[in-house]
């Protein structure tokens, strides 16, 4: 594929420089060069703001929209994500495996800077169970690994990488982050999302068809059987409490995001295998709330149990047989418990 998942996030990062006020962000030059748009750490942020940033973390491949939906008489606003190309989308862009720990500064690492520096490691807290997930049949690819199964390499002398963290990101982090993408400090967009903020809120939530995919990964799906990706998911109200507001996002697409697949390549049997496998009220921890799992794993969020993270429902299709299962459900009542009071 010949589009650049980079040059495209870089429009958008420049369509937002020049609509700060509106967006209620703001924009600071590092002493490096690199661009730094603080979307919720001095800046309040935006719902729209937050829909920017999920478009970049998808290296603009996806149709993103907002609605409302109600979940047994609780209102919340919801984010609707649609993507003809998944594998890319959301495995070679998306996924939030760049875990950045230079001179002090911690931040979790997504969007399409991350296709530019495929030799990263693993983070360190899913390297160290490495070895156990593989004993249980998961499939675990490093970074490179998942560029050779999507056949997706990117070309640019830009970077745009979005990072999850309460910080803006120091000049020796943006120089790291330059250098691992190739590319000169000046032509980097660092885009910082507080968890705690609208827009990380609401990036988050729009990773529903992420989540999808990556749980299908670690099942045993090669991501390029993936033709066609939607999903939905609620966007919690942000907390000012970091473990809090972690809690909430995460929750919300495990108790009611919604995903739906086209998939080419399989076997009806096959996929209905898998479809069962997928949702998160199949999984051994079902009944836990995100921060009790975040607390078990030493509060840290790599440690966390990687098939914990599961969307509510999954559909899958098959492009060959038009055959369709669907496993999962919507639990309204776990949901407003992951809000809490």
């Amino acid at each position: 594929m010949a589009l650049s998942v980079n040059q495209r996030a870089l429009r958008l990062a420049k369509e937002m420089e020049a609509r700060t006020e509106e967006l209620k962000i703001k924009v600071a030059e590092a002493p490096c060069g690199a661009k730094i748009l603080d979307c919720g750490v001095g800046a309040p942020g935006s719902l729209e703001a937050g829909v920017y940033v999920a478009r970049i973390c998808t290296g603009d491949l996806a149709e993103i929209s907002l609605g409302n939906m109600d979940y047994d008489g609780l209102s919340l606003p919801a984010i609707n994500v649609s993507t003809d190309y998944p594998a890319v989308e959301t495995m070679g862009c998306q996924l939030a495996d760049w875990e950045i720990n230079v001179g002090g500064y911690y931040a979790l690492g997504s969007g399409p800077a991350r296709a530019l520096a495929p030799d990263r490691r693993l983070p360190r807290g899913v390297a160290l169970r490495e070895a156990e997930y593989r004993a249980r049949g998961l499939s675990i690819r490093r970074p490179r690994e998942i560029y050779e199964e999507i056949n997706y390499w990117d070309s640019s002398d830009a970077a745009v990488i979005v990072l999850e963290s309460s910080a803006l990101p120091p000049n020796e982090a943006l120089t790291h982050v330059a250098e691992k993408c190739g590319v000169k400090p000046a032509n980097l967009y660092a885009v910082v999302t507080p968890t705690s903020s609208v827009a990380g809120s609401t990036q988050i939530a729009a990773r529903v068809v992420e989540v999808g995919v990556h749980k299908l990964g670690l099942l045993g799906l090669n991501f390029d059987s993936f033709v066609f990706g939607s999903g939905q998911a609620p966007i919690p109200p942000p907390h000012p409490k970091l473990e809090a507001a972690m809690g909430r996002v995460n929750d919300a697409i495990r108790f009611a995001g919604l995903t739906f697949y086209l998939v080419k390549g399989k076997g009806d049997g096959e996929l209905d295998s898998l479809t069962r496998k997928v949702p998160s009220c199949n999984t051994e921890n079902y009944g836990k709330l995100f921060l009790e799992a975040f607390k078990e794993a030493g509060r840290k969020f790599y440690s966390i149990e990687l098939t914990f993270f599961s969307p509510a429902v999954a559909t899958l299709s098959s492009a060959e047989t038009g055959a369709t299962f669907s496993s999962g459900k919507v639990n309204p009542v776990m949901l407003k418990r992951a809000l809490g009071p």
